[in-house]
């Protein structure tokens, strides 16, 4: 064979520029549809992540939280004991300074430019639960029975939650340093639901600690918890506050509000 016969064939092999640079581009194209599926199963699956760190974490502080608050007031019923062993003042002090005071709930309303509250709660150690937020346990042979009103007796297990740098903690009465329990908290609120009258369990209100006239009018407490992603990659988004305003997302962190209420189970007419 000459190569006149072969030219045509050589002439028809290969690709020419422009269908290599077609090719090119659909190549690319496919890749950077690949790369943008990819990011956007990325970004899906850590939102997917944040939301269940933050269910996790309302579940836990609200376990927690719950379990102390519906323990809130309880006294043993103990005919052999006077019951001044709990040192009940006159006037039935609630305020923080008086610690060795018997009392169910004790609240702080944010101050200045902090959105947080505090919580505490208070309760006589029992043989069936005696355990703080902590879950330390209280030596309920502390008692001098020659002198009721020794500061040393012991009368009451407390647990004091606070937030402080996006933590949520709690201080136990048996440690004098608070623990964490969940972190990403952007804001603690609580709201005390008070009862028509000594003895009635019906709530008539809900209002702050600082409108609280009389703690032991107190029937449920409603806490309010914002929690924020630890990740940026919320596209932006809205949801309501604790004080029931909208807001927005700006910043990429994935936010959500959660609120739950409890019922104090004890009797604070009683006191």
């Amino acid at each position: 064979m000459n190569r006149k016969a072969l030219a045509p064939i050589l002439r028809q092999a290969g690709f020419t520029l422009v269908e290599f640079l077609v090719a090119l581009i659909i190549g690319m194209l496919v890749v950077l549809a690949a790369v943008a599926s990819m990011l956007g199963t990325r970004t899906t699956a850590m939102t997917g992540d944040d939301v269940n760190a933050l269910n996790q974490s309302s579940a836990l502080a609200f376990r927690l939280l719950g379990q102390q608050i519906r323990q809130a007031g309880y006294i043993p019923i103990d005919v052999t004991e006077p019951l001044y062993y709990f040192n009940f003042n006159a006037d039935k002090n609630t305020n923080l300074a008086s610690e060795r005071v018997f009392f169910a709930i004790k609240g702080e309303e944010a101050q200045g430019s902090s959105v947080n509250d505090k919580l505490k709660v208070g309760y006589a150690p029992s043989p069936d639960y005696f355990k703080d937020c902590l879950g330390q346990g209280a030596a309920t042979n502390v008692y001098n029975p020659a002198d009721p009103t020794a500061s040393g007796n012991l009368r009451v297990i407390t647990s004091e939650f606070s937030v402080a740098d996006g933590v949520l903690s709690c201080k136990g009465s048996g440690s004098n340093k608070s623990q964490p329990i969940v972190d990403g908290v952007e804001r603690f609120d609580v709201m005390y639901g008070i009862g028509a009258e000594s003895g009635s369990e019906r709530v008539v209100r809900y209002v702050t600690a600082a409108d609280v006239a009389n703690f032991n009018l107190v029937r449920t407490v409603r806490v309010c918890l914002r929690l924020a992603g630890s990740t940026r990659n919320n596209p932006g988004g809205g949801y309501t506050d604790c004080d029931g305003e909208s807001q927005t997302t700006s910043d990429g962190k994935l936010r959500r509000v959660y609120t739950a209420v409890f019922a104090l189970r004890n009797n604070l007419g009683a006191l």
